[in-house]
């Protein structure tokens, strides 16, 4: 068991995250990474005027990716909202592999990984059924020419948040697309939302954002493969700024508490089904009180509550 720190509980608390280096196994790493370009190749069609192939170990093939026209999201059944894999220009997210047991080997049901979220969030946690899946970030001819033109995209997240991580599947130096944070930002939007953890914006919300993006300096994830960032849910966040030539390979994945939680039909009456997060909307949620930390096991008064 790699114990929680109370340096760590208290960077948590004030800041929303902490970083434990070299937490999963170059193994499980090395591995899921051979799996993920073998899934990658075979199932995302190329460009079909034929003068643009990707190659796993020629790093002059990863710039500026050339994949053929997406598929739109479906309308309707279980991938309703969000296709299985989105592959944008520079930005693909293998939200199919999210189920994969070496996928879930290495983040969510990853002993070292689970322990921890234990102890920040507490028992019982839900039973891991998927991560969001692979995400990776290529580079950009035009990121590497014009650096000045990168952007961060500020957002936060929908539907249950409590407890995130980000697993690093390679090498992540400065200003090659790491995921950015905005510390403390959590505590913005705590007071933003009706309840603790469900989306539940109130009149005010985008004020809120604002404040925080104008209080808070945004932090880089840098990093090695196998790396892992603890991240509170609430935090208003964002793909890095990536202008290298390198490919930045995530996994991301989500934490929460074991409770009843409304069903897929009750979400898409809220707008809110997004079938490749494995946290659900709380049924009954605690409201968002003084006491953000109620219901986790580093409450202030040091006993998990329920």
């Amino acid at each position: 068991m790699h114990s929680v720190s109370p340096a760590e509980v208290a960077q948590f608390k004030e800041r929303g995250y902490f970083i434990r280096r070299g937490l999963v196994e170059d193994e499980l790493v090395d591995t899921a990474m051979e799996k993920v370009w073998e899934y990658l190749l075979e199932s995302i069609a190329l460009s079909d005027d034929g003068e643009w192939l990707v190659s796993p170990t020629d790093p002059l093939t990863w710039l500026d990716p050339q994949w053929c026209h997406a598929e739109p999201a479906p309308k309707s059944g279980f991938y309703e909202g969000r296709p299985k894999i989105v592959a944008d220009r520079r930005t693909v997210k293998l939200h199919d592999l999210g189920h994969q047991r070496y996928i879930r080997d290495m983040s969510t049901n990853h002993r070292y990984i689970r322990g921890i979220a234990e102890q920040v969030l507490g028992r019982p946690l839900k039973t891991s059924e998927r991560t969001r899946g692979v995400y990776a970030l290529f580079p950009s001819v035009r990121g590497q020419q014009h650096p000045e033109s990168a952007k961060l995209g500020p957002h936060t997240d929908r539907v249950c948040q409590q407890l995130n991580i980000a697993v690093y599947l390679a090498d992540v130096e400065p200003q090659a697309g790491g995921f950015t944070i905005w510390p403390g930002s959590h505590q913005y939007m705590h007071d933003a939302h009706r309840f603790q953890s469900n989306w539940s914006p109130k009149e005010g919300f985008r004020d809120r954002v604002r404040e925080a993006l104008e209080n808070t300096t945004p932090f880089e994830f840098i990093g090695s493969k196998g790396d892992v960032l603890f991240w509170h849910g609430r935090l208003i966040h964002s793909a890095g700024i990536h202008v290298k030539d390198t490919i930045r390979w995530a996994v991301f994945a989500d934490f929460s508490h074991d409770r009843p939680v409304l069903n897929p039909d009750e979400h898409r009456r809220l707008g809110q089904y997004e079938w490749f997060k494995d946290t659900k909307l709380f049924r009954n949620d605690y409201p968002a009180t003084d006491d953000m930390w109620r219901g986790w096991r580093l409450a202030s008064n040091g006993r998990q509550l329920h």
